[in-house]
């Protein structure tokens, strides 16, 4: 497996297992049961995406990551609530920006359209929770 693309999948599988943690913190702090229940999505989610990652670097021959990326102890510190959910969406829009930066290195078609299907997924998860947001729900 080439280095770079499993250096890039792994750095993924990082960044969505720390969503994936945060998000469940997020889920149990929210006050309306609809943000509740968009919240527990989107950690679902970021729980699929880590284990296809992991997944797509066994198929080609790498070694997945069992790390959790620092982004958990960067929302934690954030002193809000709304402050904490803007920045689970920045941390959102940078997966999508990485998969954009990576995708032409990827010469693996199976792996080229999961991380399609998983940007669109982090979009439409971006989507969902400015709506949340827009609507007052937090």
């Amino acid at each position: 497996m080439d280095s770079q693309v499993e250096g890039f999948l792994n750095l993924l599988g990082e960044a969505e297992r720390a969503g994936g943690r945060i998000l469940h913190e997020l889920t149990e702090q929210a006050s309306s049961l609809e943000l509740r229940e968009m919240l527990k999505k989107v950690g679902h989610d970021e729980g699929y995406y880590a284990g296809e990652l992991a997944a797509h670097v066994r198929r080609l021959g790498g070694t997945p990551s069992t790390k959790t990326g620092d982004f958990v102890e960067k929302v934690r510190a954030v002193a809000d609530f709304r402050g904490r959910l803007d920045l689970l969406n920045r941390g959102q829009r940078w997966v999508i920006r990485k998969i954009e930066e990576n995708v032409p290195v990827v010469n693996d078609d199976h792996l080229k359209a999961f991380l399609a299907v998983m940007a669109e997924g982090h979009r439409v998860n971006i989507g969902a929770l400015e709506d949340a947001l827009k609507k007052g729900l937090a």
